[in-house]
């Protein structure tokens, strides 16, 4: 009995861990993808792995084999894709969680959306017809019409060109000048795509592509998995708190690697990373700017914290690209030959192809941009005050502050759009 008993948990264990193994096949596919998209995003299979079982390892575990399964992917795809996220720039992001959700659809892991590979290609490439003239010009876009003509030929939107033009257009033009028509139900019988959420992306997709990336994003709230956890993820954490998991996750030869945004100046946040860690960085931290003749300092100061557990940063290491190719080289040395634990390297650079790509798949990628959008900017403004010291102001210091990250939240939205963002 004992020995049946034993036999059905390894084969439950087998079942596990494939049902897991095809996942992890499917993020890795995914970060594979990311690297045709820029030279600065490179993960290898060991980093990946490593994080793999992280996420593994503080999984609740589970006598039964379905909550088990359920337990371990969504502990793996946060980690991951927490991991992974915290390296790209802001218009990035978005696009590999669409990548990741639709992967998941495509597989059949999301039971609740149902869509047919026609209405995917529709999402992603809105072809259009042109054909039949606009009867609409007064409000809406011809772009928005000829798409709509392509969008009929899909089943279950045979009727929908006969219904904006014909039967209800006024209602379809009170729907079309929403301030957030993705939040509102479409006129006529086009209300029952509230139950079908992947269906009402395409009719936004056509008659407003400018809501569509938010749409996008209330969809992936109401059908990933804990959704607000991917949308909003580090959203509430401010930059040291991101710098300080990250350090959790370094080793003495897994740098962390700054990319550097407009105005972002990482030199600040190591140092109070290092006083958190109970470091002197007055001593026991070495920031090198790299340029001419400082490659000399730099290798001197890396043995040196190689050896005494110092930690070393090195800015603005793309000036300097036949020195990175050293680096790696001095790496793989410390790693054969052990560390002194308490040492850490930290690169920053801007965006270059330049960086040897070795270099990049064993580090820990960080960016620091603003996040998108005001109610993003507010949060992460907020996040430079705790909640401690928040409470304890008066009642005029909080109005203060509130103000004053409004203003910066809207400084840094309008900054998007040029000399017009200050206009009166």
């Amino acid at each position: 009995m004992q020995a049946v008993k034993t036999e059905e948990n390894i084969n439950m264990m087998r079942e596990v861990y494939r049902r897991v193994a095809a996942e992890g096949a499917m993020l890795y596919f995914l970060l594979i993808q990311l690297c045709i998209v820029d030279h600065m995003y490179q993960y290898s299979l060991e980093s990946f792995t490593t994080f793999f079982f992280k996420a593994i390892d503080k999984t609740e575990t589970f006598e039964e084999e379905e909550p088990r399964v359920l337990a371990l992917r969504q502990s793996i795809r946060m980690t991951i894709y927490q991991w992974v996220s915290r390296g790209l720039f802001e218009r990035h992001k978005q696009i590999f969680l669409c990548q990741l959700t639709f992967r998941l659809m495509q597989k059949g892991i999301l039971d609740d959306v149902e869509f047919s590979q026609q209405e995917m290609n529709f999402l992603i490439n809105c072809p259009t017809k042109t054909d039949i003239p606009n009867p609409l010009k007064k409000w809406l876009p011809d772009l928005a019409w000829f798409s709509v003509q392509k969008l009929i030929e899909i089943e279950l939107f045979e009727s929908f060109a006969n219904n904006l033009e014909k039967e209800a257009p006024k209602r379809f033009e009170d729907w079309y000048n929403e301030f957030a028509p993705e939040n509102e139900k479409l006129p006529l019988d086009w209300k029952k795509l509230e139950s079908m959420p992947f269906q009402k992306l395409l009719v936004i997709r056509c008659l407003r592509p400018d809501r569509i990336t938010t749409a996008l994003d209330g969809f992936i709230r109401k059908t990933l998995p804990v959704g607000n956890e991917f949308v909003d993820c580090d959203a509430t954490n401010s930059f040291i708190q991101v710098l300080q998991s990250a350090y959790g996750d370094s080793t003495t030869t897994t740098p962390i690697f700054f990319i550097l945004s407009p105005g972002a100046n990482p030199v600040k946040d190591v140092e109070s990373l290092a006083r958190k860690q109970g470091m002197d960085p007055n001593k026991m931290l070495y920031s090198i700017a790299l340029g001419q003749g400082q490659d000399i300092v730099a290798h001197n100061k890396l043995d040196i914290g190689h050896k005494e557990g110092h930690w070393v940063m090195l800015q603005n290491v793309h000036l300097m690209p036949s020195f990175l190719r050293e680096l790696e080289k001095k790496l793989d040395t410390f790693a054969q030959e052990g560390s002194n634990p308490q040492f850490r390297l930290f690169l920053s650079s801007d965006p270059s192809n330049r960086i040897p790509i070795g270099l990049l798949e064993k580090s820990i990628k960080l960016t620091n941009e603003p996040p998108q959008g005001l109610k993003a900017n507010m949060k992460r403004a907020f996040t430079f005050f705790t909640k401690d010291e928040f409470e304890d102001k008066e009642s005029k210091i909080k109005t203060v502050l509130f103000g004053l990250c409004y203003f910066h939240s809207v400084m840094v939205e309008r900054r998007k759009f040029g000399p017009k963002g200050w206009n009166m």
